[in-house]
């Protein structure tokens, strides 16, 4: 991957917490500010990676057996790491208002989307981009830790609603769930079965306990 690209990836990247603060000014609602930045920037780094999320796409088609089983192996785990994070850590997550939920019914299906799918293929694409020059192979262990330490630490800073008292679990939360995803990653060479996983935990949380 290009300089160029992984640059101009990571700007798009932090596009979205400035639009989301620019239409909150607007709109004083959080929750509808992030469901259009989230979508927005989605696809936005969908189509400007279109060639590396349909490099990824072949790999995950090509060994089919192998992303369903990780898929589901990361479905279990996100689960079950969200429910220890909302029951013990309390580390921040970017979730929807349930009463904006309830006051814009119209709006609920672009909602859940934005806060499952296009929060999760945000999330890697823009971890692959910037973890893409790492060289994973020579010491895989090292690599992915590191790959959760940067990333966990670069979108705790940015999209998370953070506070000081809550920056450390939510820096944990992060941090594990993005190890996570480069484990999945490292074991497909794709990045679908850890985005699948964490949009499928996260459209079913909001399902569970928000709408």
């Amino acid at each position: 991957m290009s300089t160029k690209r992984i640059i101009v990836s990571l700007l798009i990247y932090l596009l979205i917490p400035v639009i989301r603060l620019l239409l909150y000014r607007l709109t004083n609602n959080m929750t509808l500010s992030g469901m259009f930045a989230l979508n927005v920037g989605a696809w936005l780094l969908v189509m400007y990676d279109w060639e590396l999320f349909g490099l990824h796409w072949n790999r995950a088609k090509a060994n089919l057996g192998d992303t369903i089983l990780y898929t589901v192996i990361g479905m279990v785990f996100f689960f079950f790491w969200t429910l220890i994070n909302a029951t013990y850590l309390h580390g921040a997550m970017i979730l929807p208002e349930q009463s904006v939920m309830h006051a814009y019914p119209i709006a609920i299906p672009a909602i859940l989307f934005a806060f499952s799918f296009s929060l999760s293929i945000v999330i890697n694409i823009t971890f692959k981009c910037i973890t893409d020059r790492f060289k994973v192979h020579a010491r895989e262990g090292a690599m992915i830790l590191l790959s959760g330490f940067l990333f966990g630490l670069i979108y705790t800073l940015t999209l998370p609603p953070i506070t000081l008292t809550t920056i450390l679990p939510t820096y944990l939360y992060n941090m594990i769930t993005v190890t996570v995803l480069s484990y999945l990653y490292n074991q497909t060479h794709s990045f679908l079965p850890g985005m699948t996983a964490l949009a499928l935990v996260l459209l079913l949380w909001q399902i569970v306990f928000i709408l």
